[in-house]
């Protein structure tokens, strides 16, 4: 009998051991860093928004059927309103004297959809009345060059120096 409790045992500890995975390891990840292409603008750069989920430190991906889902492994370094943030004063080159003029910035998709990026922001000027100079959303959807998420982080950073190039460009005029 005890050989047999024994043997029941052993089985039922080895079963178990053989079908665990390993745990996989959570990644961070953040934006390139960006080149200065207008120095010491007129506004200051106010801490963007961002839609729903977007704004939480997990990546964010869109399955078939439209559905986001945060991913569990895959995590930016900070909040993506953060990282945009930093990521526009640097652009921008924007000095910490107080300006009467305020850039806001609300992330609308920076998700990963199949083997696509979708970037998505929009953007508004005001002035110290709080009066609207500039609004204009920019989107960027780009292909990744392989089905990964430093390929997916690659684009996203790519799409984000087009839209902050053209936002440099329409605000200039």
């Amino acid at each position: 009998m005890k050989i047999l409790l024994s043997l029941f045992l052993i089985s039922t500890f080895t079963s178990c051991s053989l079908g665990s995975k390993k745990i996989a390891d959570k990644l961070y990840y953040r934006f390139n860093e960006p080149q200065v292409i207008m120095a010491n603008p007129d506004f200051n750069v106010q801490r963007p928004s961002a839609m729903g989920i977007l704004g939480n430190r997990p990546m964010v991906a869109q399955k078939a059927d439209g559905a986001l889902l945060q991913l569990s492994h895959n995590f930016w370094i900070d909040s993506p309103k953060i990282l945009l943030q930093n990521y526009l004063v640097k652009t921008f080159n924007v000095s910490p004297e107080q300006q009467d003029k305020t850039l806001k910035a609300t992330i609308l998709k920076l998700e990963k959809k199949g083997q696509t990026s979708q970037v998505s922001i929009s953007f508004t000027l005001i002035d110290g009345d709080n009066n609207t100079l500039f609004q204009k959303t920019y989107s960027q959807q780009q292909e990744l060059s392989e089905n990964t998420m430093p390929a997916f982080v690659a684009s996203v950073s790519k799409s984000l120096e087009e839209i902050t190039q053209a936002l440099a460009q329409e605000l200039k005029q």
